[in-house]
């Protein structure tokens, strides 16, 4: 989900030294939140890039296309794999 606009660059930038668990925490924070503006899919696609770069398995809230923040999610370490929360 590569863009190329300049706070895309930035957010990626900035979230490629974040941890995972630091990561997973700036997701939990998006659950819920209704705004929506071009700067915050420039984020959440940064973000979503982020985890995949770090080798972990997102298709629980991202299908190849969308990004799904109904759902909090936790990590399963052994298969690196995201969980959406009930």
């Amino acid at each position: 989900m590569k863009q190329t606009n300049s706070s895309y660059k930035f957010h990626v930038a900035r979230l490629s030294s974040t941890p995972v668990p630091k990561l997973l925490e700036y997701f939990n924070r998006e659950v819920g939140n209704r705004g929506w503006t071009s700067e915050r899919a420039a984020y959440d696609t940064a973000l979503i890039d982020a985890l995949i770069n770090k080798g972990i398995d997102v298709s629980a809230v991202y299908d190849g296309t969308s990004i799904s923040f109904k759902r909090k999610v936790s990590l399963d370490s052994a298969s690196k794999t995201l969980i959406a929360l009930a």
